[in-house]
Parts: C-alpha cells; sequence; structure tokens
C-alpha cells in the first residue's frame, strides 16, 4: 500500500513536471491566506511523510491546513493569475490530482472507521468548485473531459453511500453537484453524459431519505437539460 501511494504521488508531480520533495516542509505551507498549486504538492508529502496527520477539523495541529486545503480563495487566485490559458489549465489539474489523493486517502480512513466524513465531503465540493473552473477553460472538452467525468463518478460514489455520511453533508454534496453541473455538462462527452444520467436515475430511485431524493431530482433535472 505504502509502494502504491509513493506511486500515486509521483504521478502527480510528474503530471505537472515536478520533482519529488526529498523532505516535505510543512513550514512551507502557509496557515493562512491562499494556497498555490505546488503547496497542494508539499502537503500531500506531508502527510505521507507523516510530518503531519491526515488534516481534519477539530483538530489544532491540522485544521488550518485542511480549511486552507479546501479554500476557494485558492481557486480564485489561480484563476485571476496572469498564467496562460495553457497554465492555468495544468494548475487545476495538478491541484485536482492531488485533491484526488487526499479524497483517496479520506475514503480509506473512513473505510478503515475514521471520522473523517464531513472531510471527505467537504473536499469533493471543493473538486466540483475545481472542475467548474475547469470546464471555462477554453478548449477544456479536448484534455479534460475524462478528469470531469472522472470526478463526477467519484461525487455519485459518495452520494451512493447514504448509510455511511450525514444526509446533511449529502445534501450539500447534491446541491454543489447540482450547481456546478450547468458549467461542467458542455464539456462531457454524450456517452459521458448519458452514463451520469443513469446512475443519477438509479440512486434516486434507491434512496429512502426525502430530502436527499429531492436534491439528486434536482441534479438530475439539470444533468438532462438539453439531452
Amino acid at each position: 500500500m505504502l509502494r502504491f501511494r509513493n506511486w500515486i504521488a509521483a504521478a502527480v508531480l510528474a503530471s505537472a513536471g515536478l520533482a519529488a520533495p526529498v523532505v516535505a516542509n510543512t513550514q512551507m505551507l502557509p496557515a493562512e491566506g491562499p494556497w498555490a498549486p505546488n503547496d497542494y504538492v508539499t502537503a500531500i508529502f506531508a502527510v505521507q511523510n507523516g510530518k503531519i496527520t491526515l488534516p481534519r477539523r477539530g483538530n489544532p495541529k491540522t485544521e488550518a491546513f485542511f480549511d486552507r486545503l479546501i479554500d476557494r480563495d485558492n481557486i480564485d487566485q489561480l484563476m485571476a493569475g496572469a498564467d496562460s490559458v495553457s497554465e492555468k489549465r495544468q494548475q487545476i489539474l495538478l491541484v485536482l490530482s492531488a485533491t484526488g489523493e487526499f479524497r483517496s486517502r479520506y475514503g480509506y480512513a473512513v473505510a478503515l472507521g475514521d471520522d473523517v466524513e464531513n472531510e471527505l465531503v467537504d473536499i469533493q465540493i471543493f473538486r466540483l468548485a475545481l472542475i467548474d473552473r475547469l470546464a471555462v477553460i477554453e478548449e477544456a472538452q479536448a484534455c479534460c473531459g475524462s478528469a470531469i467525468a472522472t470526478t463526477l463518478h467519484g461525487t455519485l460514489d459518495t452520494l451512493s453511500e447514504a448509510h455511511t455520511f450525514p444526509s446533511d453533508k449529502l445534501m450539500m454534496l447534491a446541491q454543489a453537484l447540482a450547481a456546478s453541473y450547468q458549467v461542467i455538462r458542455p464539456r462531457l462527452a454524450r456517452s459521458d453524459q448519458d452514463a451520469l444520467i443513469a446512475r443519477l436515475e438509479g440512486l434516486i430511485a434507491r434512496e429512502a431519505d426525502p430530502g436527499l431524493k429531492t436534491a439528486l431530482a434536482a441534479v438530475l433535472k439539470v444533468a438532462r437539460h438539453g439531452n
């Protein structure tokens, strides 16, 4: 498992043309203010090398790191920068890859019984905001449609586990998905759109919670628009 995690982290860096740090210097991670894409890479290795535990709320040693991890100002700063469209696309993909690694770690922790369900949902909401911004970048469909679809399916994976996560958090995730999907949908191939619609229909048919069922129906309405 450790070797696999090392490979994942190295792959994240390789996709961005970066070298892996030998030792993650947590002092390089800003506890306040926006993070740059490279800070996400540093954060991965800080956790992997045992410099910090998996960030979570309620832990005074890591709560500030978690808040920075999902801070929307990080995305806004990136989008407002002077970098080219191509560079911004690469940077968003780097953050998406890094937060995907964090999502996997939180998912694994939840499977082992750790109480980080809220953090897992929050990071997925942040990832929806990332692909929302990725979708507005020119030519995103040609290079990023697969990354966008994969993120959406990961979101539906969590929404399908109502027995594991607090219903109010799942409703927040569904609402975030509905809001982002309006921007994301045009960047998806028709086959991806159809697959997501089919999954949503199945989730709604099986969902017993009235509030979550309504939230999922709102996502399906957006997903069906124009189809």
